[in-house]
């Protein structure tokens, strides 16, 4: 990877401001870190406490990697080929493949599992956990959605949705709810399961369709509603829990020509990171909070790189961003 132009600077005017305008402080963040990976990095996943960040990469031998946040030293992780992995709110690491398991965190890193569940015959498992702890999602591919409940000694599933055009998933930071997207051509859908421990058939909702809703956009999960891209907006969008209409957010500064092509939502709601191209197609990360004016923080490669990978702490107080093809190089920000 070519180095980083504009790592540590704000997001450039168009123009000079007026005389006498009052010029907005910039977001700043330092690299605190970066770490080169000889394998393409497909997520990145910090933990709860926002002290480990778990890596999903291309390594057939050893897939998921988990590493210190303070200095990004390597802790001991989960071996062999992985599909997907994510955090509950107890810390617990969940990753998937061709089996589903969990693994709590130690101080040298994970132990053994602590429970299996089976996946996609090829691997092809996606996941999702509770905040709780208590409740697991998982999406067959191109075939069923199931949910499990993990609160009693067995863990038992308590819904199948046919759901083979799936195409997000997760929990409200609550734990009352699951939703998940699917998309058959366009608009974008949206369906939730109410979470009830003593159910044992849960029932989605009708189908909702998001027309407001840009129907290739990341769809993340915050306090207040999930966020999306909106192309009849032009902006980001809450759809806030319960509402009928999605809001703007005002932050369409945070991208150039084309729409975002990832998201990350600090888990607090109160910070948002894009990954946008420019028109010389080369791409650019933004963050930016929520509330407040000041200007986004955005750095961009000066070489060519397909897509990458972002994520956020609580805060926004840590930024990880890393190229998802290989090699890769992880760079880890810290708020100033």
């Amino acid at each position: 990877m070519k180095r980083l132009s504009d790592c540590c600077r704000g997001l450039r005017r168009r123009g000079r401001p007026a005389r006498g305008s009052v010029v907005a402080a910039t977001m700043h963040y330092r690299l605190e870190h970066r770490r080169p990976i000889d394998t393409a990095i497909a997520q990145l996943r910090f933990s709860p406490d926002g002290e480990r960040l778990a890596l999903l990469t291309g390594d057939k031998k050893n897939s998921v990697q988990l590493l210190q946040c303070s200095d990004l030293a390597p802790l001991g992780a989960p071996r062999f080929l992985r599909h997907d992995l994510a955090f509950a709110g107890d810390g617990a690491l969940f990753v998937a493949g061709k089996t589903i398991q969990r693994h709590e965190l130690a101080e040298a890193g994970v132990g053994k599992a602590t429970l299996s569940i089976d996946g996609d015959k090829k691997g092809l498992t996606q996941i999702a956990a509770s905040p709780d702890g208590r409740w697991l999602a998982l999406h067959k591919h191109l075939d069923d959605l199931e949910l499990w409940y993990l609160g009693d000694a067995q863990p038992t599933r308590r819904a199948s949705v046919r759901a083979s055009v799936l195409v997000e998933l997760g929990f409200r930071p609550d734990s009352g709810q699951l939703w998940f997207t699917s998309r058959v051509s366009s608009p974008l859908q949206l369906q939730t399961i109410d979470l009830d421990p003593a159910g044992s058939d849960l029932r989605p909702t009708p189908i909702r369709p998001l027309p407001g809703v840009f129907v290739y956009s990341p769809v993340r999960a915050a306090p207040g509603g999930l966020v999306a891209v909106s192309d009849q907006h032009a902006d980001l969008v809450l759809l806030e829990w319960g509402a009928a209409e999605p809001r703007p957010l005002g932050l369409r500064a945070l991208w150039g020509d084309r729409f975002p092509e990832d998201l990350a939502v600090s888990p607090d709601g109160s910070h948002v990171a894009v990954t946008a191209r420019d028109s010389d197609t080369h791409l650019r990360v933004s963050a930016a909070a929520l509330a407040g004016d000041a200007e986004p923080f955005t750095f961009r490669w000066e070489g060519r790189t397909t897509s990458t990978a972002v994520a956020l702490t609580a805060g926004g107080a840590r930024l990880a961003v890393a190229r998802r093809t290989s090699p890769s190089t992880l760079y880890m920000f810290l708020k100033t």
